[in-house]
């Protein structure tokens, strides 16, 4: 099926629009056994950034595997799905599932039996009887296992990996550490939406990841990258856009992917089949319809915010292009609400004491509601 404007789902290949040069980089630490971590507010394509980075990796005769913890609800699910994603590599599919449901069953399967008997680990998953701990532990071990055995090296990715929290955090992460700096087969790459939160796990000097890993920033993407991009979408459903035009979008999203692309989306539905040439007085309405459709999403976190009418209204400042934020009456509560709002990844430090907010769709939101 053809997608004109991806939005919602990671994007690799021709849809992945600029980026190069934080691939590149990515791809050079990995190769040199170097972690990296990206860092980037929801909605920015850091999955999108990593899976293309592992994608070209394979090409290149590497093991990949990821895992995203931001849907594992459990410590024994995070297990399984580390074990689960390092065997994909041997493209046996669904092989602890099939063993749960029947031990002898995948018995009678030559390649499982094979899989099986070669790392005999993936056998404690039927055991109701093992600790925990003790298989999550031995899950973190595996893929550095397996790519011995397969002569091989992995790159493993753990997205949302700022989730690690809900899992008895410090703990864990400890342990993580210890294991990962002993894995000379396996390469690992993070990413993460809260930059404050990311910055404790790998910035500060106290933090078991410190100096783990590279850090990279994720920004809004360059008008010059989205420029011909926009231009030849148009151009493959019979419309042209000038330059000019292609502008109006990104000041209105500030080249932010995901808003670019959906804005984009909107135009596109709304003239297709109209008129073959998109004006400034489209972006306009296009615009409007894509706040539309961003409406409970934009509604569930005012919703949020009024339940914490501090930091609501440290946003509605920032929203209003106010540069000081400070005051001696306020001082305390203003700086609890800018961390608070850093750690939820909706604002950013822009340099001093300014601050922006990451969602441009939601300060617009904010601007209209004040």
């Amino acid at each position: 099926m053809k997608k004109l404007f991806v939005t919602g789902t990671p994007v690799t290949g021709k849809d992945l629009v600029g980026r190069k040069e934080e691939i590149r980089e990515i791809k050079h630490l990995l190769q040199n056994g170097q972690g990296a971590v990206l860092i980037a507010p929801r909605r920015f394509g850091k999955t999108s950034v990593a899976l293309t980075a592992l994608q070209e990796l394979q090409k290149d005769g590497y093991l990949i595997a990821d895992v995203d913890l931001f849907t594992i609800t459990n410590k024994r699910r995070l297990a399984e799905s580390i074990v689960e994603k390092t065997l994909e590599n041997k493209k046996v599919l669904g092989i602890i599932r099939k063993i749960k449901k029947s031990v002898s069953e995948a018995f009678k399967n030559v390649e499982i039996k094979q899989v099986i008997e070669n790392y005999e680990f993936v056998l404690k998953f039927t055991e109701s009887s093992i600790d925990t701990y003790e298989v999550l532990e031995s899950s973190l071990d595996f893929p550095q296992k397996f790519a011995q055995k397969e002569g091989k090296p992995l790159c493993f990715f753990y997205d949302e990996f700022g989730d690690i929290a809900k899992f008895d955090g410090e703990d864990i992460i400890k342990l993580m550490r210890g294991k990962f700096q002993l894995h000379s087969n396996v390469c690992y790459l993070f990413a993460g939406s809260h930059e404050s939160l990311m910055k404790e796990l790998f910035a500060k000097e106290r933090s078991a990841f410190y100096k783990f890993c590279k850090i990279i920033y994720l920004g809004e993407i360059a008008f010059s990258d989205f420029t011909p991009y926009i231009r030849k979408k148009f151009k493959e459903e019979g419309l042209f856009i000038a330059d000019n035009v292609i502008k109006k979008i990104l000041e209105r999203t500030k080249g932010h992917p995901y808003y670019t692309q959906l804005l984009c989306r909107s135009i596109h539905y709304l003239l297709k089949g109209e008129k073959t040439t998109i004006e400034n007085r489209d972006i306009e309405m296009g615009y409007e319809d894509a706040i539309a459709s961003e409406k409970p999403y934009l509604e569930k976190l005012w919703e949020e915010l009024k339940e914490a009418l501090a930091q609501l209204e440290v946003l509605l400042r920032i929203a209003s292009g106010e540069k000081r934020l400070y005051s001696n009456k306020n001082k305390v509560n203003v700086a609890r609400s800018i961390n608070a709002l850093s750690t939820k990844g909706l604002i950013r430090k822009t340099g001093g004491r300014a601050y922006s907010i990451t969602d441009p769709f939601f300060e617009e939101f904010l601007r209209r509601n004040r």
